[in-house]
């Protein structure tokens, strides 16, 4: 394991960043345990069809348990014990199939180190392939073992069997590959055992655990927002069937050679890294490989059961992410070989020691694979250093995949944020540049909106700095680039909205209706190129979708400044100052300001009704409380801020109007039911309904 030792280095980079923001792990506490159950693997910050609450139930275990909180160092622990129990558990599988120590011992040893585990091993949220891994390799030895026991011995290990599946299955999807390897190992050896009895057991004990998982799984997701699969993400869900499942045979290919030859490693192989199949020698080439490897495959029928049973175990294990079938979230991902890689190193094991028939190369195989084990380790030690930083990892891997839109993005983000002055603002809009150059000739359904509204905001930066740089005749060139993004990142947006909410599920139209911050930074680009009309109509636009963020009070007190309306901007320069000491939980200073708010304008700013009646709630003023709070609800008829109706429930519950209260917090949850508070809402509800009761 000391490949891995410096994995410890890795921060919270990429998709780890997501962990810190998930509220349902912060404390150990019956609520968070029943979110977790109830919402999807990536809630509330976004959907991906995924499942897999026992993977969020050990990051609350580090989280609030161990205490490891916002430090690393604790989760990479845990996942590197995972990753080692794994390869204990390759090791006695491998020996129960093979029964020889050291083609066993190098079997494990050339997957325990393998560079392309680095994305499951020293990536934190890989630890959904750890935590999968671990119960399929423990599940076939269970099996194995229940094969051989008899009567109650019998029942307690299919029991065992059932366990390990049941958390494999809710740790991710893929491990309900325990099923048909079990299956597969039968038939392999049907001729010699023909277990008609134990593989039955074998199947009952696995597919109750799956069949409830996936139960639970589609209950979930038919309470969540559609999942999305952007294109640029799997360029195959844009595909017709056979397109689609020719890249997928092509990929394939590739996963073979990064197998054997785990040189060149990436986190991301985005559009358009990776091109549909198109009929191109490099397509031919991907066909070839992967008919030759399914030939071989077949043959080895005949010639080597072990290997042959090693190469179905890879292919079983690969499959629920190949997309032969259907489509996944990614076109291609280092991370997917995780437990594949085991099956096709045993092979490749196997192979080796098929020469050590000659007594006089008895020494090559071990010498061979140790050679592999230790150029394995180095690349592995070394590629763990890439994981340091989103910057490392940008750096080193949009190398491999320069035609990946989003490594590009990645690394002008890494940039920005690694030169508080942005003294680097070229290099930044360099790369960010062939980001959208990537994406330019995609329609806008299919685009990424976020890619442009990153490049808006660049070219604001740059403009500002030029300008103050004593540069002023150069500004409004970089001003109309970030105009020429911003609207495109507008345009992009309304498609893709359309799109999603042409799904059919009623969960869509509680949606914004467009992208705050976009219109916002188009508001500061129309105001910087002295455009008041189109600044003022974009940043109404951005504060009627995100009417409790002061940054858009700000702006628009900036445009009310330009247009010479001082009163005007003072009042909005109010509001903002009350929706930051709300935040600050100022109570009286929020009172205080919006009163003030209500007092010199109450038509334009109905938002202030609201901050109002929450700082007045908190200061126990239940009467101007209520007033406000149903003013607020009088003037929302859009109803854009259903948490009026919260603030109003929580004012009547304290004075004893359980039954008006009771109807606003369902009217809430109605609104949001997956809303982060909504398990803490329904428990005040039940309170609530309980005091009515008893009244």
């Amino acid at each position: 394991m000391l490949a891995f030792s410096n994995s410890f280095q890795a921060g919270f980079i990429l998709d780890n960043k997501g962990l810190l923001l998930d509220p349902r792990i912060r404390e150990f506490t019956p609520e968070n345990i029943a979110l977790i159950l109830k919402h999807t693997y990536w809630w509330p910050t976004g959907e991906a069809g995924l499942y897999r609450p026992f993977t969020t139930l050990s990051y609350l275990f580090n989280y609030a348990v161990l205490g490891d909180g916002d430090q690393p160092s604790g989760y990479h622990s845990i996942n590197l014990l995972l990753h080692l129990g794994n390869v204990l558990l390759a090791y006695a599988l491998a020996l129960r199939l093979v029964r020889k120590f050291w083609p066993s011992v190098f079997i494990a040893a050339l997957w325990a180190v393998h560079p392309v585990l680095t994305e499951s091993v020293t990536n934190i949220v890989g630890r959904a392939d750890l935590l999968a891994a671990m119960a399929v390799l423990s599940g076939v030895l269970i099996y194995l073992k229940s094969m051989e026991a008899t009567d109650w011995a019998r029942v307690v290990w299919l029991a065992g069997l059932a366990i390990v599946t049941t958390i494999g299955v809710f740790s991710k999807e893929s491990a309900v590959a325990i099923l048909p390897l079990i299956v597969v190992y039968e038939l392999v050896w049907w001729k010699e055992r023909r277990q008609h009895q134990v593989l039955a057991y074998g199947c009952i004990a696995t597919l109750l655990p799956i069949a409830a998982m996936l139960y639970q799984r589609s209950a979930v997701l038919a309470a969540s927002p559609p999942a999305e699969f952007p294109f640029t993400d799997n360029p195959i869900v844009g595909t017709d069937w056979w397109t689609g499942r020719l890249t997928a045979i092509k990929v394939m290919g590739r996963y073979l050679w990064l197998t054997i030859w785990p040189a060149k490693l990436s986190v991301d192989y985005s559009y358009n890294q990776i091109p549909v199949a198109h009929g191109t020698a490099e397509d031919w080439l991907s066909y070839a490989i992967v008919l030759a490897v399914a030939i071989v495959v077949v043959l080895l029928y005949r010639w080597n059961r072990t290997c042959f049973f090693l190469a179905c175990f890879s292919f079983v294990n690969f499959v629920p992410a190949s997309n032969l079938f259907f489509p996944i979230g990614t076109i291609m991902a280092d991370r997917l070989l995780y437990l594949p890689s085991l099956g096709l190193l045993g092979c490749v094991v196997l192979a080796t020691y098929a020469s050590e028939r000659s007594p006089k190369l008895k020494i090559v195989p071990p010498v061979v694979l140790g050679v592999i084990t230790a150029g394995f380790a180095v690349r592995t030690w070394v590629r763990n250093q890439d994981w340091k930083t989103d910057l490392t990892i940008a750096t080193a891997d949009v190398q491999v995949s320069p035609n990946s839109f989003k490594l590009h993005r990645l690394l002008a983000t890494s940039l920005f944020e690694s030169d508080p002055v942005h003294s680097n603002i070229d290099q930044v809009l360099a790369e960010q540049e062939k980001s959208v150059a990537l994406l330019d000739s995609l329609p806008s359904a299919l685009s990424r909106p976020d890619a442009y509204r990153q490049a808006g905001y660049y070219y604001l930066v740059k403009g500002d700095r030029v300008r103050e740089q004593g540069h002023a005749q150069d500004a409004p060139a970089a001003y109309q680039r970030a105009l020429q993004a911003l609207q495109r990142c507008v345009s992009i947006d309304r498609a893709s909205r359309a799109s999603y909410r042409s799904t059919g599920n009623p969960i869509t139209s509680a949606l914004p209706d467009g992208d705050s911050q976009a219109y916002l930074l188009l508001s500061i680009a129309y105001l910087r190129l002295g455009d008041l009309v189109k600044a003022y109509e974009a940043v109404t636009k951005a504060r009627a979708l995100d009417p409790l963020n002061p940054q858009m009070y700000r702006q628009l007190a900036d445009v009310f400044l330009h247009q010479h309306r001082n009163n005007d901007a003072e009042v909005a320069s109010m509001l903002a100052s009350a929706i930051t000491s709300l935040q600050e939980r100022k109570w009286q200073d929020a009172a205080d300001l919006s009163e003030r708010v209500l007092h010199f304008n109450s038509t334009d700013y109905p938002s202030a009704y609201y901050l109002n009646a929450m700082a007045n709630l908190h200061l126990n003023r239940l009467d101007p409380a209520e007033k406000s709070a149903r003013e607020a609800i009088r003037l929302d008829s859009a109803r854009r801020n259903p948490r009026t109706s919260y603030v109003l429930g929580l004012i009547l519950a304290q004075k004893q109007d359980f039954k008006q209260s009771a109807d606003l917090l369902k009217t809430y949850l109605k609104a949001l039911p997956d809303a982060p508070d909504a398990e803490i809402v329904r428990k005040q509800l039940r309170e609530i309904e309980k005091s009515s009761q008893a009244r």
